[in-house]
């Protein structure tokens, strides 16, 4: 049974005590880590005025400049990645995502002050209600029938999701005694993992084309880091091995707005270090292990939020 956690009213989520010593912290890590950043501040450049980079991932082109919507001809119209986007955007500019029915592969990476805004021209990505999804198809040539079972040894280790038509399969999670588990008690329907494979028990033959089945492959779908002054809005970031969207360190009024984080392999949302977010209608469900996982001086404003399990506040 999953148990609905809602807030209305403003709720404050933090491991902070009081406000001094992570403002001093703050500060201590920002001066440590200043050598490390000033190449991309540098980068930013000066701009006249804030930009808007369209992106359209079926009928876009990356040799473009995403200055007009609309494609006119073969270099005039939108970009069709998010990593030409993110390429070509500065401070406040707006990454205006075409809600085209197909998710989005591929993460978005916002850092420093080429993507950053200011407190009265933020800098934006407009969703329109478009998804960012991790998920990649399995081709049915990768799976190898073992014992009854479907066996699937995906390259990248560590932690995995299963996904069919779209949404998330059970997973049968084995004791930990440290010996070597009973494959066999996999139910149908059910995947589980041993020795860095995939095993998965269903009566169809998946070598001969079962479609719809996918596995999680990028590790976040937002990565925030050292960014200030950013708006998220009217996005669906889901099915990441990790987490929707993460904030490791150094962010500072970054505001989500109608964002949904969904059927993530770890956790919806995640703030680390001195990162800084409120959120306003905010969707974390499904996701495996949290739905909000605050770390060290971590802080979120949340309004209006809906969690399928209560916020982690990590010791």
């Amino acid at each position: 049974m999953t148990h609905s956690h809602t807030v209305s009213d403003t709720v404050r989520f933090t491991r902070r005590a009081y406000l001094a010593p992570c403002t001093l912290t703050a500060l201590a890590l920002l001066l440590a880590l200043l050598p490390a950043l000033l190449p991309a501040l540098l980068l930013s450049g000066t701009r006249a005025a804030a930009a808007t980079i369209y992106v359209d991932n079926l009928r876009g082109r990356d040799i473009c400049r995403g200055t007009v919507s609309e494609p006119i001809d073969r270099a005039s119209g939108p970009v069709r990645t998010l990593d030409r986007a993110v390429a070509l955007a500065g401070p406040s500019d707006t990454i205006h995502l075409a809600n085209t029915g197909r998710p989005y592969a591929g993460d978005l990476r916002l850092f420093g002050r080429r993507h950053s805004g200011i407190a009265t021209l933020p800098f934006r990505v407009v969703g329109n209600g478009a998804v960012i999804s991790g998920a990649k198809p399995v081709p049915s040539a990768a799976w190898r029938s073992v014992g009854g079972l479907w066996q699937l040894a995906p390259r990248r280790k560590g932690r995995f999701l299963l996904l069919r038509d779209g949404k998330p399969l059970p997973r049968h999670t084995f004791p930990r005694n440290g010996g070597a588990p009973k494959l066999e008690a996999i139910p149908d329907g059910h995947w589980g993992v041993w020795n860095g494979k995939i095993y998965y028990r269903t009566i169809e033959l998946l070598d001969t084309g079962v479609a719809g089945l996918a596995i999680a492959t990028g590790d976040c779908g937002i990565t925030l880091f050292a960014v200030r002054h950013v708006q998220i809005e009217n996005l669906v970031v889901q099915h990441w091995r990790l987490d929707g969207i993460s904030a490791p360190g150094l962010c500072f009024d970054v505001v989500l707005k109608n964002v949904v984080c969904r059927e993530n392999g770890r956790a919806g949302l995640v703030l680390s270090g001195t990162s800084q977010v409120r959120a306003e209608t905010l969707q974390l469900t499904g996701n495996l292990e949290h739905s909000l996982l605050i770390e060290d001086y971590g802080l979120a404003d949340v309004v209006d939020g809906k969690f399928s399990k209560p916020p982690t506040l990590s010791p």
